[in-house]
């Protein structure tokens, strides 16, 4: 009786700290704080599609040949002078902000449907992924939200290979948009005055009585209790820690559909953009991941096939036609979000986009999957990036990173040779721009010639 006694106290206390409160999607559009301060401040998204972007030709076997449908045309090795290629086309309307790469090894190079292992992280596959790292270092009004995790399709048919990892335990992404949403925008817990005395104390009572019922137990029971003190501990840091949107955050209504479905796969993609659009230009958070799919993912893409799932697509087990077009509609997946963050106003700078501050990174877990190999792996930046992604001045960007090179791999390709950089520098880069770093082993040298202020 005491510890039911306990319980029900705890999940009042709760309640009153509007962790379990009423959910209101429309209350933050009516929050539009005055005096809002016009300093910029970057967002980045990470996104990451499923079985590679076809770097290599239809016929190109073994490790590949690196004439592909992704990588641009290009004369020199950084031009603003190139060609986008049959699915890097899909994101032609964003040219002129982005900046392709070339010239970058994942992981091993050849794990093939393993690298969700690696794709975000280290090369040692054990530390925190990036999202993690920079959801630390640029926080938004909700502790909570730090780093957002959206999976649309990834892992519906119970494999959860997750591309986003705090330390070395996978996270599981929001998969049905609805849900995030409610957990998402829910009404503040703290007004702009200050913290809720009332509701801290309340938790605090409630940790309390846990710590006492701590005492009579032990083993694995124990073991249990001392993670709902973590999750208690935790809820009471970010109610001290939680801010007011700093936006005019727009409602979002949102149709419930079956996001396990093949059939309502693409609008239920278009919710999670809309999802994290919105919670960026509320500045709930500022850091988020979209990971469109699994590896080996059998959910189909009706838009491109009824008949075959993405992965035999990628294996070309199913013809050109649908090896070509399930990449396109991921490229395409891609181009919408762009879009739908230029629809939105930024929270810091009223006068601007939410484009013009965020940072889109678009990759995937290995970079062709028919051969399955990680080299010359695909991976485009793009966006307004608050002006620190040197993009070519306004032209768009193709740039050869491998002078800069800390890797040979034994096959390479005929076009660019055996040289790369290793992924986990790209992360670190994009943490050093961000104000941060990686607590990674190896080679952590940041590449030069990306951003403005690395």
């Amino acid at each position: 009786m005491d510890i039911l006694k306990s319980r029900r106290r705890f999940l009042q206390g709760l309640a009153a700290a509007s962790v379990y409160g009423p959910l209101s999607q429309f209350g933050l559009a009516r929050m539009a704080l005055a005096g809002q301060a016009e300093q910029s401040k970057l967002k980045v998204v990470l996104v990451v599609v499923p079985d590679g972007l076809a770097v290599d030709s239809y016929t190109g076997g073994g490790f590949g040949d690196g004439r592909g449908l992704w990588h641009p045309t290009a004369q020199g090795m950084d031009t603003t002078t190139f060609t986008l290629n049959e699915i890097s086309a899909e994101l032609e309307a964003y040219r002129n902000q982005s900046l392709y790469l070339r010239g970058i090894i994942l992981g091993p190079g050849n794990v093939g449907h393993s690298g969700w292992n690696w794709v975000l992280r280290d090369s040692g596959s054990s530390q925190s992924s990036i999202d993690i790292l920079l959801g630390q270092a640029l926080p938004g009004t909700e502790p909570s939200h730090r780093s957002l995790f959206a999976g649309p399709h990834a892992g519906v048919d119970g494999t959860p290979w997750f591309v986003s990892f705090q330390g070395g335990v996978i996270r599981t992404p929001h998969r049905d948009p609805v849900l995030m949403a409610e957990a998402l925008f829910k009404e503040p817990v703290r007004l702009a005055e200050g913290p809720q005395p009332k509701s801290r104390a309340l938790l605090e009572t409630a940790l309390a009585d846990i710590q006492e019922i701590k005492g009579k137990l032990s083993g694995a029971e124990r073991q249990k209790l001392d993670t709902h003190l973590d999750s208690v501990e935790q809820v009471i840091k970010d109610l001290d820690m939680t801010q007011p949107p700093v936006g005019e955050c727009k409602p979002v209504t949102l149709e419930p559909l079956d996001f396990r479905s093949a059939r309502d796969r693409t609008r239920v993609q278009a919710n999670h953009h809309q999802v994290v659009a919105t919670a960026l230009s509320c500045g709930i958070t500022r850091v988020a991941t979209i990971q469109i799919g699994r590896s080996a993912e059998s959910l189909n893409i009706i838009d491109v096939s009824t008949s075959s799932n993405p992965h035999d697509c990628a294996h070309r087990y199913s013809g050109e036609a649908f090896w070509k077009g399930t990449r396109q509609w991921y490229a395409r997946q891609v181009k919408l979000f762009m879009d739908e963050l230029a629809r939105y106003q930024d929270p810091h700078v009223p006068g601007d986009s939410l484009l013009d501050h965020t940072l889109v990174v678009l990759t995937s877990e290995m970079a062709d999957g028919a051969p399955e190999h990680m080299i010359d792996m695909p991976l485009v930046l793009m966006g307004g990036a608050s002006g620190l992604l040197k993009s070519g001045e306004g032209a768009g960007r193709y740039f050869n990173i491998t002078a800069q090179a800390d890797r040979q791999h034994h096959s390479g390709n005929p076009v660019i040779g055996k040289n790369f950089v290793d992924m986990q520098r790209i992360w670190a880069t994009l943490a050093k721009a961000a104000g941060t770093t990686v607590p990674y082993g190896g080679n952590i040298e940041p590449v030069t010639g990306i951003f403005s202020n690395v």
